[in-house]
């Protein structure tokens, strides 16, 4: 091999590798010059958002720091008296229960003059608890039994005036019953009626067709009582042997009219 042979192969492999090797690497390694910069960046952000918002929180607080700690003695006050009243209701409606039972003896006993006294005083004591409704109709029916409707309307009145509650329904029909006493027909019967019209269950709402039907028939509106028995009538399954007894009632009153 000549010297110039040598020469030659010994040059054109460096050539070679710095003309293309350096090339293509520099091609290979491209990439966009704000890559790296925009992906530090954006997980860069939420951190630097909350970090913010703990130092706006952090000087907010020290620059009302006053209204924080009225805010907090504000708070404890509040839950310590919900805490209490709780308790006081609690002890309430206990002491509410062992009273009415003491009353309730005192029914049995036939210490009719005593339970009035006590359930008046139950009432004023007690008048916010879940029991007022039975005490008022056990205080109304004692009213009633011993000749008193004044007062039994009076007792009776928050009670039954406008029913919704079974309680109240009971209520209604000793008010109606007071009216009657009282004589006061119309309002014994709007009274009965109210209750027709509102209860859903069967016998209350026959009791009061019953006993609306009888004060028109008292009062001669014969028609209007014969009205209210065939409301009654028409409610009553066709086997029921009601039927046969309404039926009988309305023939009373239409020979009494002819007579």
């Amino acid at each position: 091999m000549t010297p110039e042979a040598v020469t030659l192969g010994f040059s054109a492999f460096p050539l070679a590798a710095v003309s293309q090797g350096p090339f293509q690497n520099t091609k290979m390694s491209q990439r966009h010059p704000g890559a790296r910069r925009t992906a530090h960046t954006s997980s860069d952000e939420p951190d630097d958002i909350l970090i913010a918002r703990i130092f706006g929180l952090g000087k907010w607080s020290q620059a009302n720091q006053q209204l924080l700690m009225v805010l907090g003695v504000v708070a404890v006050i509040v839950v310590a008296g919900l805490m209490y009243y709780s308790s006081y209701r609690a002890q309430l409606h206990d002491q509410a229960a062992q009273q009415l039972e003491v009353i309730h003896g005192s029914i049995r006993i036939r210490d009719t003059e005593g339970a009035k006294i006590d359930l008046a005083t139950f009432l004023d004591r007690f008048g916010t608890t879940s029991y007022e409704g039975e005490a008022r109709l056990m205080l109304g029916e004692l009213y009633l039994e011993s000749g008193d409707p004044q007062q039994a309307l009076a007792v009776l009145g928050p009670l039954g005036s406008s029913p919704r509650s079974p309680i109240e329904f009971q209520g209604a029909a000793l008010l109606g019953a007071a009216y009657e006493q009282e004589g006061r027909w119309d309002d014994a019967e709007a009274t009965y009626l109210t209750i027709a019209n509102r209860s859903e269950l069967g016998f209350q709402v026959r009791d009061a067709l019953m006993a609306a039907a009888r004060i028109r028939g008292d009062q001669g509106d014969g028609e209007g009582a014969i009205e209210l028995y065939e409301r009654m009538i028409d409610e009553l399954e066709e086997n029921s042997p009601d039927r046969g007894i309404y039926q009988m009632r309305i023939q009373e009153i239409r020979s009494a009219s002819n007579t």
